[in-house]
């Protein structure tokens, strides 16, 4: 049997003169059984950081606490209230407001599953953006570029090595008196066996670039992206034993991201790719 849903997106919109926003949740009412279920992003967000200038990325950390406390608040108070008008409840939720938390128009949808699978579809979708045709790999790569360059490290650019066997892309290098690169890798496959194939099928393309003396050692860093933390336990290992055949390899092995935002490891290395002290040295 299907459920009819209303539901809408939460945004964040630092700058009302710009009218500039970013998803960062929904929110959605069960019309049938009357309940209210939510998802918000975390309060540390790479592409909220990325999208809005520093500004506003200190601006949504103290909004998005207060909105997990309202709508905490609304999820406990709710049940006490018996026959209580689910409608009327869900359009005060969402009504426009003085602040930088918006919501869109309220939307409907039909759909056989339940509350909680509803809102996890709705999140991947409008957040997480599982729509994009992009590659968690991609993803990973724009991220790091655009945190090198809101530090001015715009140096990095994509090479390419061509060779009489192979033709191997580096998108984030730099060339000085040798080339330093960084080389996201991401281990998001539908099994666990195609995540350690991957990494021996780089651990081998960067062996031969080291034979051939294309590549030296430490000069490459190796900026991982792991499953989601609700993947089964057999992807999560499969992740570790591809973490540890790239560290068979002379060169850095780090997670893309801590937390949320572009991990500081990555920064120091290119940092110290053009030259510069890396920041706390």
């Amino acid at each position: 049997m299907k459920t009819l849903y209303r539901y809408a997106i939460i945004r964040f919109r630092p700058f009302a003169e710009t009218e500039e926003f970013a998803n960062i949740g929904v929110i959605a009412l069960d019309l049938t059984h009357r309940l209210i279920d939510y998802r918000i992003a975390p309060k540390r967000f790479a592409r909220v950081r990325h999208f809005f200038d520093d500004k506003g990325y200190a601006a949504y950390a103290g909004a998005i606490d207060l909105l997990r406390l309202e709508l905490g608040r609304v999820s406990e108070f709710l049940p006490s209230l018996g026959e209580w008008d689910a409608e009327a409840t869900f359009r005060d939720i969402i009504a426009r407001r003085e602040s930088s938390i918006r919501f869109s128009e309220p939307r409907i949808a039909q759909t056989d599953l339940n509350l909680t699978a509803f809102v996890e579809g709705l999140y991947a979708r409008f957040v997480r953006r599982d729509f994009s045709t992009d590659t968690p790999e991609v993803e990973l790569t724009r991220d790091i570029r655009h945190a090198l360059r809101r530090r001015h490290l715009d140096f990095f650019k994509s090479v390419k090595i061509d060779d009489e066997l192979m033709s191997i892309s580096f998108p984030l290098a730099h060339r000085g008196d040798r080339l330093r690169a960084i080389r996201p890798l991401a281990f998001t496959q539908k099994s666990p066996m195609a995540m350690v194939d991957y990494a021996a099928h780089w651990r081998k393309r960067l062996d031969y670039l080291l034979d051939r003396q294309r590549i030296t050692p430490h000069d490459i860093l190796i900026a991982t992206q792991g499953p989601t933390s609700d993947a089964e336990p057999a992807a999560h290992h499969a992740y570790q034993l591809a973490s540890e055949e790239l560290r068979a390899l002379p060169f850095t092995v780090v997670p893309g991201e801590v937390s949320g935002d572009v991990n500081d490891a990555i920064i120091a290395f290119a940092q110290a790719s053009i030259g510069r002290t890396p920041l706390g040295t």
